[in-house]
């Protein structure tokens, strides 16, 4: 007869430890953690999910990027676990915090570019996480990018576009741009929109800020890839309850051009979809190397 266990209640403090809990269950834990611990009016928490190949960690991320009372989160701080481990700061309901809105109220629109961010992250890591820096740094011919090269233009691009948008996103705010959708864009944003996505449609040569550099590390530029791709994540949930068509975004690459908000969040993840394309044609090449 198979023993029957009584459950143990695990005290909610300030530090979770992911190492007793079994891997299927992680993401359940993980979730039920934020809600006791935000249910407690805890406000700085200490995750621990070990560094191992990052599977762990980027699950606990993706639970805080769609978790509405997060505030913000990062890695520890060297002596606290590094990379091991994840700080989280939650909104605190009791002051007039203005609370990060939950992924189901996000809308349709920004619920949809959420989901293009996570699957853009999946993509990358499985493109590139294996491979080793003679595959990463491997060109199908002189002037063609390599996959190390593909993931740094991101990596330079989507630094600089985040910036702007949070910008605009705190303009937004402050103005009170407020706004529930759907939002109708202009016919030439979305016809530019519509030429970003794969497969490439025509040839641009990059800006001298975006052009990246010809060797890379691939564990650096997949991390810095990472940090990117969280930032724009939380981006979008900063975006909810925004007037995406009314707030404008500068570009990067000219003065004369601005994006409305809601399309240049689109943009962003578009153009990755764009690369990643590009850089999976490279690993596929017959003569890229095994």
């Amino acid at each position: 007869m198979e023993e029957q266990y009584e459950p143990v209640e695990i005290p909610i403090t300030d530090v979770f430890d992911l190492h007793s809990i079994p891997p299927r269950n992680a993401k359940d834990a993980v979730e039920a953690y934020l809600e006791e611990a935000h249910r407690k009016g805890l406000k700085a928490l200490r995750i621990i999910h070990g560094r191992g190949i990052g599977v762990q960690r980027e699950m606990v991320r993706r639970v805080l990027s769609r978790t509405g009372f997060v505030k913000s989160f990062s890695d520890a701080p060297v002596e606290a676990g590094g990379w091991g481990a994840t700080i989280v700061t939650l909104y605190d309901e009791r002051t007039k915090e203005e609370p990060m809105i939950a992924a189901r109220e996000l809308g349709e629109e920004l619920s949809d570019l959420a989901a293009l961010y996570e699957a853009v992250l999946y993509d990358a890591e499985s493109l590139a996480a294996k491979l080793s820096k003679e595959q990463f740094n491997w060109r199908e011919q002189p002037g063609r990018w390599s996959v190390g090269e593909c993931l740094d233009h991101l990596c330079r691009l989507d630094g600089l576009y985040a910036g702007r948008i949070s910008k605009a996103i705190e303009r937004g705010r402050r103005e009170r741009e407020f706004g529930t959708g759907p939002f109708k864009y202009g016919w030439l944003e979305s016809y530019m929109l519509r030429n970003i996505e794969p497969p490439a449609k025509f040839r641009v040569k990059s800006p001298k800020a975006f052009r990246p550099a010809p060797e890379l590390d691939p564990k650096e530029t997949l991390g810095r890839f990472r940090t990117h791709n969280r930032r724009l994540r939380e981006l979008v949930r900063e975006a909810a309850g925004l007037n995406l068509r009314r707030i404008q975004v500068s570009s990067p690459v000219t003065k004369l051009w601005k994006w409305s908000l809601g399309v240049a969040l689109a943009a962003c993840v578009a153009h990755d979809r764009r690369h990643i394309h590009q850089a999976l044609q490279v690993k596929a090449h017959p003569d890229f190397p095994r």
